[in-house]
């Protein structure tokens, strides 16, 4: 029987353990990201990651490039303890020439595959069904999160698994797509309660839909260039509003309380309190007594926090080439779905990095950056 084997299975293996990891962390096994298996995966995708680089032959030009990103990466781990920013560079770095597709429909399928198994353990008893009392600010819910560590963990997972659903059919979108799309966001919205993901995905899979109209489509092209920007400083207004009060008027009630369901309070003020540091620092919960809440769900202060200012640049650098070449592409489907998640990042702060961020890999479009010679197929015989 003769095996064949290429340098493109060390991409496949390095992703599925990159996924299956940050599945890993998002369900509700106690201290599961402190864990020995946790930490065998970890390392075991950095290995794997290393065999294909030096396998895989590099131009001066991207050796140069890829080796800083990569540096940024290791720094920002060295100081802040957080492996985001490096597993991030390195599943856009190492990507094979026109596999972004290959490499989407595997992740489709196993994060599918992983969604059904944590949901179905949650059932029978093996995982917490987490049932939570969810404060929405005018009124409070019950929610349940199947065997994830929190309702919208499970509702930002599933809603992540239909957008990527609905990217890899976008040449081909009917309306059973949208039906089936619109179904499992309801369901979502049924257990979890939670209200970002689902109005999220409702106003992706409807722009999704509109954006066969050529005034849609035009429109939403003209904007991607400079939507990261935009919502940045949606961000950095709303923060001013509600600084300039601490929170008490009327109109930063609202932004804070109406359509943040107070993030941007406890965003502000982790800038007040956590230091921001050049390549990142760990957040050190412990300042806080035990009757303050703070949780800090703005993925934007966290990149910032975590992984300092380098870090933040870096992701910003690596967002605006996204948007530049899917724009130059005229995937407008895909447009839609950065912008989603852009915003997304807003409210959540488990969407900057390329476990729950598939976009990040939308790089690959860039056919000039991932031009590489490979070295002979090597096959082996067992």
């Amino acid at each position: 029987m003769r095996v064949k084997f290429n340098i493109e299975s060390l991409y496949k293996i390095f992703i599925f353990l990159l996924i299956a990891m940050y599945m890993l962390e998002a369900t509700s096994i106690p201290n599961v990201n402190n864990s020995l298996f946790h930490d065998v995966i970890q390392y075991s995708a950095l290995l794997v990651a290393i065999i294909y680089i030096v396998i895989r032959k590099y131009s001066n030009k991207e050796l140069i490039r890829n080796s800083f990103l990569v540096l940024i990466g290791i720094l920002c781990y060295v100081s802040s303890g957080f492996s985001g920013l490096l597993m991030t560079v390195l599943a856009i770095i190492l990507m094979p020439n026109n596999y972004l597709e290959i490499i989407l429909k595997m992740i489709l399928k196993e994060e599918t595959i992983l969604f059904g198994i944590i949901v179905i353990f949650s059932l029978v008893g093996v995982l917490d069904m987490g049932g939570v009392k969810i404060n929405k600010g005018s009124y409070i819910t019950d929610g349940v999160s199947l065997g994830f560590t929190h309702p919208n963990m499970l509702t930002a997972q599933g809603t992540s698994i239909i957008l990527l659903y609905l990217c890899l059919n976008k040449d081909k979108l009917k309306t059973r797509h949208y039906i089936v799309s619109l179904m499992c966001e309801i369901i979502l919205f049924v257990f979890s309660k939670g209200r970002t993901s689902f109005f999220l995905g409702i106003f992706a899979i409807i722009l999704i839909g509109m954006s066969k109209m050529n005034i849609i489509k035009k429109i939403i092209l003209k904007f991607l260039p400079f939507a990261y920007v935009t919502i940045l400083g949606v961000l950095i207004f709303c923060m001013f509003i509600y600084a300039r009060d601490n929170g008490t008027s009327t109109i930063s009630g609202l932004i804070n309380d109406g359509f943040f369901n107070g993030r941007i309070g406890l965003a502000y003020r982790s800038l007040l309190v956590y230091p921001i540091t050049i390549f990142g620092k760990a957040i050190d919960t412990s300042i806080w007594n035990q009757y303050q809440y703070y949780s800090l769900d703005n993925g934007q202060v966290m990149v910032l926090l975590e992984y300092g200012i380098v870090g933040f640049l870096t992701y910003f650098y690596i967002i605006q080439i996204i948007l530049k070449e899917v724009k130059k592409k005229e995937e407008v489907v895909w447009g839609i779905t950065i912008i989603v998640f852009i915003i997304w990042s807003m409210y959540e702060g488990t969407m900057y990095f390329i476990g729950k961020n598939f976009v990040f890999l939308f790089l690959g479009l860039n056919k000039n950056s991932m031009i590489v010679n490979l070295k002979k197929e090597k096959k082996y015989d067992s």
